[in-house]
């Protein structure tokens, strides 16, 4: 017994009505929504990439630079950037590897530790507002719902696409 599926169909444009379309409303969402949380995210001194890398670099500190790419789908030479950058800016250092001469591991700052603490604090207060319109239950639901998209979609879980974009 197999559940019958509406064949869905393209609506015809209106002016006064958005598209009831899953994709157009994820993309329309997802780009306003990242630009909005990259604004949010500007008095810490860093974007919504170098946010994602400093909480892994913080989840699971000593790991070597090549590790972390390859959990982030980031091309080693993106990441090398990536990491300058965040080094430049005493959020991360690079230590050797004790075993290891060749390896660089990842390490927060203080100076690191806080930033992603603030921004932790932007996150969830970006959150709480990206919700406004739907309480805790439905919030929940969403979630599921769009991880059942997801799994579908891709392997990145946790992982923004976007990561390993050669962007400024």
């Amino acid at each position: 017994m197999g559940e019958e599926r509406e064949e869905l169909r393209v609506e015809e444009p209106r002016a006064d009505t958005p598209p009831r379309s899953v994709g157009f409303l994820i993309s329309q969402l997802g780009f306003l929504s990242s630009k909005r949380f990259m604004e949010a995210l500007k008095p810490v001194g860093i974007d919504p990439r170098e946010f994602m890398l400093l909480r892994f670099v913080a989840a699971s500190e000593g790991r070597s630079q090549q590790a972390l790419a390859e959990r982030l789908a980031i091309p080693p030479s993106r990441m090398v950037a990536l990491v300058d950058h965040l080094e430049e800016a005493g959020l991360v250092e690079r230590r050797p590897d004790p075993e290891d001469r060749r390896v660089r591991e990842l390490h927060l700052t203080r100076k690191g530790r806080g930033a992603v603490e603030r921004a932790g604090k932007i996150a969830i207060d970006y959150e709480t507002r990206l919700c406004v319109g739907i309480n805790r239950e439905e919030r929940e639901l969403l979630i599921d719902l769009l991880q059942k998209l997801q799994a579908g979609q891709t392997m990145l879980r946790g992982v923004h696409p976007g990561m390993g974009e050669d962007r400024p």
